[in-house]
């Protein structure tokens, strides 16, 4: 009996028995649906995580603080996780040079840069920039850093008081002489935000440190700088898009120039020391580097943390998620494994005169076998098949019809400003696993089934029927 002969014969015998075969395909279709949509949940909350992870930090990026223990000031932005050392004094509170050289000998780390923060009103003509927060680093690192351009280029070396600005701050640029001007950021109708009115890019542009500059004010205010913008970012990072950056060096000659205009004022008269940074950042190609290098840069007595912290605890969390709803569809598969046996079970004692006659006729026990394997493999790929394609409209259901109020009920209150979401994701290989996983149940399911017809007496089954 050819391949053909059985496939014909195969199907013929399940379609025979129409809702025995449906109810039976019936668990393999529930089954299947548990897995797939309880494992898209999984998935589309790591995604979920991940983006918004990609959208706070960057996950090869390691930021460098000085050591609680040395009162240092990194914790004044993010929360830290403490990889402190004794060795370090309890005077030490910045990252000093010598710390940057040391941080630049561990291996798996290719660019460091020592980072600094100064707040700012820049100008240009009525347009005004208040509390524009610019980032200090060096042209090394902002390379290595994922700034994405939008406009314009990139800083170079011989750029003479030049800026690179996030998308975000352009919002904060407002007609000097409008006093409403932040309600007029954002759409009556929609409520989102406009397009920034401004652009930079070739403007003639003032800064200054002077929190006085550009406001009316009695007071004289400090000569400001002429600086230049070459570059709009199109990050919608939160940690990239919010600030505007300059190479680290011409930063502090700026802030130095300004602070011998004030008579360092803010110093009470007297020359600041140049003793460190408040932080580092460290670029690190390899992520799976990332947790021994924390480590070793601890041993240096700093602390030091990523967003792979994140990153790691949500994979583990997302992991766990699946697993337990993976196990809930791998019961309902269980017991629809039963009842494919019981199937296949009781199609053998309906049978026994067709399995006697195929034994008399001179069909070898193996066709037997294949035949009764091709029918419960049959069961479990029709009701894999079945069981995705309901899978895919249960997906779609959660993503767009009961979406919203989905989210609320797991506390998820996304940004309006993001795209839509989606709680299930369904990827290709889950597909083809979950086809291939109810085929295999199928053909395990009926193995016993079809070793007892193959054993089979020829004429013990013509006789007794």
């Amino acid at each position: 009996m050819n391949s053909l002969d059985l496939i014909r014969m195969g199907l013929k015998n399940l379609f025979r028995r129409k809702l025995r075969t449906f109810l039976t395909t019936l668990g393999i279709i529930i089954g299947t649906i548990s897995i797939i949509v309880m494992i898209s949940i999984g998935i589309g909350m790591q995604k979920n995580m991940d983006d918004r992870l990609n959208k706070m930090g960057s996950l090869d990026i390691i930021e460098v603080y000085p050591s609680r223990e040395g009162g240092g000031g990194g914790g004044n932005h993010r929360e830290m996780s403490v990889m402190s050392s004794s060795n370090r004094s309890s005077k030490e509170n910045l990252i000093t040079n010598n710390d940057i050289t040391l941080l630049k000998q561990i291996e798996g780390i290719d660019a460091v840069t020592p980072v600094i923060e100064m707040d700012v009103t820049m100008a240009s003509k009525r347009m005004i920039g208040e509390y524009v927060e610019i980032k200090g680093m060096t042209l090394e690192f902002m390379e290595k850093y994922g700034l994405e351009i939008d406009k314009g280029r990139m800083l170079a070396s011989d750029d003479k008081n030049a800026l690179l600005m996030g998308k975000y701050i352009l919002h904060d640029f407002h007609d000097s002489k409008d006093e409403n001007w932040w309600e007029n950021m954002y759409d009556p109708e929609t409520g989102e935000r406009k397009a920034p009115v401004f652009d930079p890019i070739g403007e003639k542009m003032t800064m200054s440190f002077d929190r006085r500059y550009g406001r009316d004010d009695s007071r004289q205010p400090i000569r400001p700088t002429k600086v230049s913008v070459v570059g709009t970012l199109s990050n919608d990072n939160y940690h990239k898009a919010g600030y505007a950056y300059m190479e680290i060096s011409k930063l502090q000659e700026l802030k130095e120039k300004y602070d011998k205009m004030t008579a360092y004022a803010e110093y009470d008269g007297k020359k600041p020391r140049n003793t460190g940074y408040r932080q580092a950042l460290v670029h690190v190609p390899n992520r799976k580097d990332i947790e021994d290098i924390q480590k070793e840069i601890g041993k240096l007595g700093l602390d030091a943390r990523s967003d792979s912290d994140w990153l790691k605890e949500s994979e583990s969390m997302a992991s766990t998620v699946k697993m337990v709803f993976g196990g809930i569809g791998g019961i309902a598969l269980l017991v629809a494994a039963i009842g494919i046996t019981n199937t296949m079970v009781m199609a053998i004692y309906e049978r026994r005169k067709e399995i006697g006659v195929m034994k008399v006729i001179g069909s070898s026990i193996r066709d037997i076998k294949k035949l009764f394997l091709f029918e419960s493999a049959a069961i479990g790929l029709l009701g894999g098949l079945l069981g995705i394609l309901a899978s895919f409209g249960l997906s779609y259901a959660l993503n767009n019809l009961i979406s919203d109020q989905l989210m609320h009920f797991l506390d998820i209150y996304p940004d309006p400003d993001e795209a839509k979401i989606a709680l299930s994701i369904i990827p290709p290989w889950l597909v083809f696993s979950a086809l291939g996983f109810t085929a295999l149940i199928g053909l395990v399911s009926g193995y016993l089934p079809a070793r007892k017809a193959m054993k089979l007496s020829a004429l013990e089954a013509i006789k007794t029927d």
